[in-house]
């Protein structure tokens, strides 16, 4: 989500094409489920779905405020601009009941390119959920039930995502407000195009060649291997620190045991 003018919903493309050609570079699934397109320059906001084997534990350490360090194409000026980016793992079963007598379903033929076949049939699907006025569409396959069924997948996304929402405590509510609005000062991670270096902030991580990394799947895995190895190694120190408290506390109990 941009957080910002014109130079924010940029930026935020620019991420969102970084984390489309990561998804396709190691097969996974990506669904566009909500996009707020500024025509050829920008995004405002977006709803991706992204499925394969370890996406989560791929894309994890993404969620938080992103801050980009530029000079944009209409100026000459360096602007610092923010993209807040969420990360939440998708159910493998979404526990939301959808009545077929609140959809309006309806089918029509496939525009763009598939094929006479595609085209001749009336095989893409709209639905539309009445009670909230959410639409969704698909015509990614030539059989109209595999759309349907694609189409219920997203719609059932999309309000599970709305429930989740609405019941989050007021103390979570104000975390996500704060995120929201891209406060810098919750940054975690600072792309500055003048020293070409992407800084990881939660853990002191740095990584060098910024058009590469934006480019390249690889530069990408460099700076999330880093990361995930410091993570690692914190989680461990925490561990061990658990267990030599775990053992303070027994030799304790046990001395006041022996003392009586």
């Amino acid at each position: 989500m941009a957080a910002g003018g014109l130079e924010s919903s940029v930026f935020t493309k620019d991420l969102l094409n970084m984390y489309e050609n990561i998804a396709t570079s190691r097969g996974f699934q990506w669904t566009v489920l909500e996009e707020d397109s500024r025509g050829d320059i920008g995004i405002g906001n977006a709803i991706v779905s992204i499925s394969g084997p370890d996406a989560l534990g791929i894309f994890q350490f993404e969620a938080g405020v992103h801050r980009v360090q530029r000079v944009p194409i209409n100026d000459t000026r360096v602007h610092t601009s923010t993209a807040v980016v969420l990360v939440t793992s998708k159910p493998d079963h979404i526990d939301i009941k959808i009545d077929e007598a609140d959809l309006d379903i309806t089918y029509m033929r496939a525009s763009g390119p598939g094929g006479q076949f595609v085209q001749r049939t009336n095989s893409k699907c709209r639905i539309v959920h009445k009670p909230t006025g959410i639409f969704v569409t698909n015509q990614t396959s030539r059989l109209a039930q595999d759309n349907k069924n694609e189409c219920l997948k997203k719609l059932a996304a999309i309000l599970l995502k709305r429930e989740l929402d609405e019941t989050m405590s007021s103390t979570e509510q104000t975390k996500k407000s704060q995120a929201m609005h891209g406060d810098r000062s919750d940054k975690i991670r600072t792309y500055n195009y003048k020293s070409g270096v992407i800084t990881d902030h939660r853990y002191k991580v740095e990584v060098s060649g910024i058009l590469d990394y934006f480019e390249d799947p690889d530069s990408f895995m460099e700076l999330h291997r880093r990361v995930t190895s410091v993570w690692q190694l914190q989680k461990l120190s925490e561990i061990a620190e658990e267990i030599t408290q775990s053992q303070d506390q027994s030799s304790t109990s046990s001395s006041s045991r022996r003392r009586n």
